[in-house]
């Protein structure tokens, strides 16, 4: 009878140049299911192996689901003053409220993205020290400094007409390093021209 650690290392896996979608070998001869795009996608793939332990904690995907809530936030205030400028004063009333409570817990969604991908960067690299990761881990303080920002002008005024365009160009400037802070997570996740980001 086999042990569990040979059953293991009979398993091959595949991935999918456009998407990169992993998938068990047996499933070789299929489209792939995440983009759909004929089996001739499909090419062989080793993944890492981890220790049990790093592997339970990683897979809680803790990091990537931290992340979209200031992503959103950044992007509610850039949107919403804005929106609330154009229209009527009821409503505009209600919008700079919601933007003046998302703006003064960001820095606090912030925080916990970074910190979570401060974890996972450890747990799944054993580093923190590396290029990429240090280059996430500055622009984490950026990130964190610009929300921090929108955090003392919705604390100290509030946010209405007067301060909209302020705060929604600080929404901007966050916006953008959030994207760009993506951009980073996926080549760490697939590397520079992996499947996963040239999909």
């Amino acid at each position: 009878m086999e042990t569990k650690k040979q059953q293991e290392k009979k398993i091959q896996y595949i991935i999918c140049r456009v998407c990169g979608y992993i998938e068990t070998a047996d499933k070789a001869d299929q489209p792939c299911p995440a983009c759909g795009f004929p089996k001739t996608v499909w090419m062989e793939y080793n993944p890492r192996r981890l220790n049990p332990t790093r592997k339970k904690l990683l897979d809680l995907h803790l990091h990537p689901i931290a992340v979209h809530f200031p992503i959103t936030g950044s992007a509610s205030t850039l949107l919403l003053p804005l929106i609330a400028l154009v229209v009527p004063y009821g409503l505009s009333y209600r919008l700079f409220d919601m933007v003046t409570l998302i703006a003064m817990i960001m820095p606090l969604l912030t925080l916990i993205g970074a910190v979570s991908g401060y974890i996972g960067g450890k747990l799944r690299y054993k580093t923190t020290t590396a290029p990429l990761l240090k280059r996430k881990m500055y622009l984490s303080i950026v990130y964190f400094l610009i929300t921090l920002g929108q955090s003392y002008i919705a604390f100290s005024t509030g946010v209405g007409p007067e301060n909209a365009l302020i705060m929604a160009g600080l929404g901007l400037v966050s916006s953008v390093v959030a994207a760009i802070l993506g951009k980073q997570g996926s080549h760490l996740f697939a590397g520079l021209h992996g499947p996963y980001v040239a999909g």
